[in-house]
């Protein structure tokens, strides 16, 4: 199984880089799944007041909604990663969106030279989306536009990516510090959780949450005061 993680900050084309790779590995004939991170804290499928979320809070250690046209199956704890992929095992390829956390290959979308540097590691292996619209003199490795070049990116990726084994090793975070800030808020100072802000200072950065947030952040603690400093 080859897997590969999509990093980048939003708008950078991410998700157009997944959509392209899809349709040319299925143009192959070959099978891809995909799991797409979401780094806002107050994020859940699982809504108040649902069914689902009585299920939940009832105790269940699985909660499944089977619904016309697909099933969803809620697990009441964020997975480590090896757990998720062997969801997918017998998949040729694997695409996680946003997952900067994990030890894996990855393609760095990006809109310009500055913000594809400061997220180039040991695992990039090209760059993708908008910065294939501008100048590139700088960068490492090679761009690729995801709109007009999906099958040469795959045909790349074919050289570069290994088949990949799921195990626990991939659970352990990568340990730089942009990885860590992005890992634990929304990079896009997103609003649309509640139409006021909240301007925090954590690490010496400021960070916006919305009150639904810094509510859910707050009941984290009063759940776990082992978690304050």
């Amino acid at each position: 199984m080859k897997i590969v993680t999509l990093i980048g900050v939003r708008g950078s084309g991410k998700t157009t880089t997944v959509t392209q790779l899809i349709k040319a590995i299925r143009a192959r004939g070959e099978t891809v799944g995909t799991c797409k991170s979401i780094g806002c804290p107050a994020f859940s499928i699982d809504q108040k007041g649902t069914n689902t979320r009585r299920h939940m809070l009832a105790g269940a250690s699985l909660v499944c909604a089977r619904g016309k046209r697909e099933t969803s199956f809620i697990h009441p704890e964020r997975l480590p990663v090896s757990r998720i992929l062997r969801h997918f095992e017998g998949m040729d390829w694997v695409l996680l969106e946003g997952d900067a956390q994990s030890p894996l290959p990855r393609l760095v979308a990006a809109r310009e030279e500055a913000d594809a540097l400061e997220r180039t590691n040991e695992h990039t292996l090209a760059y993708v989306g908008r910065i294939a619209y501008t100048d590139t003199h700088a960068l490492p490795h090679p761009v690729f536009d995801p709109l007009t070049q999906a099958e040469d990116l795959l045909r790349y990726l074919d050289t570069r990516l290994p088949d990949t084994a799921v195990t626990e090793a991939l659970d352990q975070p990568l340990d730089d510090g942009l990885t860590q800030r992005n890992a634990l808020f929304c990079a896009a100072g997103c609003t649309h959780h509640g139409k006021q802000a909240v301007t925090v200072t954590i690490g010496g950065e400021e960070v916006r949450l919305t009150e639904e947030q810094k509510k859910e952040i707050l009941s984290w603690f009063q759940e776990d005061p082992g978690l304050c400093p």
